[in-house]
């Protein structure tokens, strides 16, 4: 593999710095007990475990690229947005509050890395952000799904399988609201650089 270039440094970082967010929000999530918890619907439950895999696994990828890049791994959480993590987070009441928090993140990581990944010098690099930002896009998507049913009030729509016959009409296509994937709320490439 080639080695990614200095310049590449900075994003490489800010995407960790949202990593390293998101994977903390998602414990700290995780512990309440309608995250996932008994009381929490299987499905979020589910998301919540997944994510702190995959984003396990982006944080690694991108500490490892960084490092081969010249530059020092970052493990401090944004300073954009960890501040509003930190006033949402007592805030969190329900499930909603989970899917309102954990699709807030999930879309400016996505953004971030869709931004960045055709701006990194090498191809094996990008297709490593590319697939970081492929999953955080489908997380995005099945936060947008649940929301759309705890919206309802229905608390029994969110299960895994579904009564598809049960489901307000707008399930199958929330998840998908953007024909081409927006990054206006891409974080700068400098925002989580290590100084």
């Amino acid at each position: 593999m080639t080695a990614p270039v200095p310049a590449d440094v900075p994003a490489l970082q800010t995407a960790s710095s949202l990593v390293v967010l998101s994977a903390d929000t998602y414990s700290s999530l995780q512990a309440l007990p309608f995250g996932g918890g008994a009381s929490a619907p299987a499905p979020l439950r589910d998301l919540l475990a997944a994510a702190l895999d995959a984003l396990a696994r982006a944080r690694t990828d991108l500490a490892t690229a960084t490092r081969r890049a010249g530059g020092r791994a970052q493990t401090n959480a944004d300073p954009r947005y960890a501040p509003v993590v930190e006033q949402a987070l007592p805030t969190v009441r329900g499930p909603g509050d989970v899917v309102g928090l954990a699709l807030t993140l999930e879309d400016v990581l996505a953004q971030t890395l869709v931004s960045d990944v055709v701006e990194l010098s090498v191809p094996e690099v990008r297709r490593m952000v590319a697939g970081h930002a492929a999953a955080a896009a489908r997380r995005k998507a099945l936060l947008l799904t649940l929301q759309t049913l705890l919206s309802t009030g229905r608390a029994e729509l969110v299960a895994s399988p579904p009564d598809l016959a049960a489901l307000p009409p707008a399930a199958g296509t929330v998840g998908f609201p953007d024909v081409l994937f927006p990054t206006e709320k891409a974080s700068p490439a400098t925002e989580g650089a290590v100084r």
